[in-house]
């Protein structure tokens, strides 16, 4: 509707436009000409030979996105001055697809869609030269399909031209560094922190930088013409994918997973973004408006969702309401800029990529309030658990000591059972003792000696039960101590003299190892008594332990016998070879050179 009243309203324009004074610099000169809205496609000798133009009433014209519309420009020139004059005709607005110059004919041709690499300007520009009170008339020719129909008209010299597109340019620059800086500054705290808000942003600012590159006319000047004509044909595709970027980044700075409403819409604006894209991005069905409008829903939405989650009490949602306040303003103004509802983004075309640097600098400040928030969020946390440790700590302490105080009772109750166990097992034996001793009494000889050699059997086994019953350590038996008390009973019951020598190792044995043990040396020291002709026997033990080898030596001063080929009958050693060989599983040597020695190797 825009559209066509101001088309009516150009129409109706019945003033006569003013020449052009050639000589004098202009920022626009559309009030002193000629304007003709073409929607017939007419061609340029139609244009001329028809009465169909209107003086403009406006510096600058917008009529938003218009198809099969071209716009027709007479401009009538006249030098004054007593020279040739050469100036620079500027059409300011670098997204112009189509813009072409003639006077009686055609003479050049300029805009996104042809190449020109020459072009290092933010405005496509025509030299024209009138000589000397020379009066001119040119017209443009100007068409745009995928953006705004707009622009304005200026007329400079070369000097004054190139200066101002330096200081555009300049400005351009330093805004994109500091967009820039701050996109590393985040991604930089994304690698750092490996929070998922920075990367977004940083993601958000690349689709910012790419769109603001196009509209403020910086990729024509740097990048290749394949490149352009593309990037052209992808406003939708480049807004759309602006909307998603911030979409995601809100998303994931607000935390609006807590907020599941919220959340939702988000989601909706995201996923109608993508559908736009191929829909609405087609040349065949090209829409641009429809991704407008849902830009303007978005920044709506984004900054009342902002508010409302801050109010929720979410603090660091404070920097992002006010950001993205800044974009909002510029959002909205360059969307109906675009729509052909206002017309002042000529005036102040670097209106957002200021306010993208206004706002990447609060949400740089958000950035690092937010690192403050949760350092002191951890460190209260971590307090917390400290706390909680301790008291943990505490409990299990408490807990171990009572739990230590009932094994211990239960332990010692044990140990006293375990005592009495010995005590009793000793008294058996002693009982059984004494029932042999009594057996031997009034007996023959022969019979008193089986019983002799039954009681040091008996005895043997007994000692162990009987150590074991007054030392502290119920498990194993200290070997030195109890072989010597062994020897002491054996010492008793020969009535020759006897010496035992005994030297062993601090050696700690398992009750029934030990008794075995005494079996053992008990049996020999009982054979060497009963066969050593001498009126002194002379016994020596040696026991010791190497790389988990017992060794056990036994010898005494007697002439021996020869222990491998002679006919072993006697109970004693059988008794020896069978402990050694089957409880042990170990080997039993002899030797009789000097004395008789038995040497018993095991491994327990």
């Amino acid at each position: 509707m825009i559209k066509f009243l101001l088309i009516f309203f150009v129409l109706l324009l019945n003033l006569n436009a003013t020449l052009i004074d050639f000589s004098k610099n202009s920022e626009s000169i559309l009030l002193k000409s000629d304007v003709y809205i073409d929607t017939q496609k007419l061609s340029f000798e139609q244009i001329k030979n028809k009465n169909v133009f209107s003086p403009s009433d406006t510096e600058h014209i917008n009529l938003g996105f218009v198809k099969d519309t071209v716009i027709w420009i007479k401009l009538e020139f006249q030098n004054p001055s007593t020279k040739n004059i050469e100036k620079i005709l500027e059409i300011k607005n670098p997204l112009l697809e189509s813009i072409t110059l003639y006077d009686d004919k055609f003479i050049d041709k300029k805009g996104m869609l042809y190449a020109d690499t020459n072009h290092k300007s933010i405005n496509r520009f025509f030299k024209i030269e009138i000589e000397a009170k020379e009066f001119k008339t040119y017209y443009l020719k100007l068409e745009n399909s995928t953006t705004a129909l707009r622009f304005g008209i200026s007329l400079k010299d070369k000097i004054s031209f190139l200066e101002d597109d330096y200081h555009k340019q300049m400005v351009i620059t330093i805004f994109f560094s500091v967009i820039i800086m701050l996109l590393i500054y985040n991604s930089l705290l994304f690698i750092y922190t490996r929070e998922n808000a920075y990367i977004f942003y940083c993601f958000y600012l690349l689709t910012l930088i790419f769109q603001q590159m196009t509209y403020l006319g910086v990729s024509q000047i740097f990048l290749p013409h394949w490149f352009i004509y593309y990037d052209n044909l992808n406003v939708v595709f480049k807004v759309n994918i602006m909307y998603i970027a911030a979409a995601i980044f809100a998303k994931s700075f607000l935390q609006t997973e807590a907020y599941p409403k919220i959340n939702r819409i988000y989601n909706l604006i995201i996923i109608a973004a993508m559908i736009e894209i191929p829909l609405f991005g087609m040349p065949e069905f090209y829409y641009p408006e429809v991704a407008i409008l849902t830009g303007f829903l978005f920044v709506v939405f984004n900054i009342l969702a902002s508010i409302y989650i801050y109010k929720r009490g979410y603090t660091q949602a404070r920097f992002f309401v006010i950001g993205w306040s800044f974009l909002v303003v510029g959002f909205i103004i360059m969307i109906f800029d675009g729509l052909g509802l206002i017309s002042v983004m000529h005036k102040m075309s670097n209106l957002i990529i200021f306010l993208t640097a206004l706002e990447a600098i609060v949400l740089s400040l958000a950035f690092t309030d937010r690192y403050m928030i949760l350092k002191m969020e951890k460190e209260a946390t971590d307090t917390v658990l400290v706390d909680t440790l301790k008291e943990r700590q505490k409990v299990i302490e408490y807990e171990i000591e009572r739990r230590t105080k009932d094994l211990n009772a239960v332990l010692e109750s044990k140990k006293v059972l375990l005592r009495e166990l010995h005590h009793r097992g000793k008294n058996n034996l002693q009982l059984i003792l004494s029932l042999v001793r009594m057996q031997s009494d009034g007996s023959d000889e022969v019979t008193k000696s089986k019983c002799r050699d039954l009681e040091g059997r008996i005895n043997a086994i007994s000692k162990t039960h009987e150590i074991l019953y007054v030392k502290e350590d119920l498990q194993k038996i200290e070997m030195q101590e109890y072989v010597r008390e062994l020897c002491r009973d054996l010492e008793s019951l020969s009535s020759r003299k006897l010496s035992i020598n005994i030297q062993i190792s601090e050696i700690y044995l398992p009750l029934q190892e030990a008794s075995y043990i005494g079996l053992i040396i008990n049996e020999i020291i009982t054979n060497s008594i009963k066969y050593v002709n001498r009126d002194e026997i002379l016994i020596d033990i040696d026991m010791s332990l190497e790389n988990s080898m017992y060794k056990l030596t036994i010898k005494d001063n007697g002439d021996g016998f020869d222990f491998k080929s002679t006919k072993i009958s006697g109970l004693g050693i059988k008794l020896v070879n069978t402990l050694v060989k089957h409880q042990f599983d170990g080997t039993l040597e002899t030797d009789n050179s000097n004395g008789f020695k038995y040497m018993i190797e095991y491994k327990l």
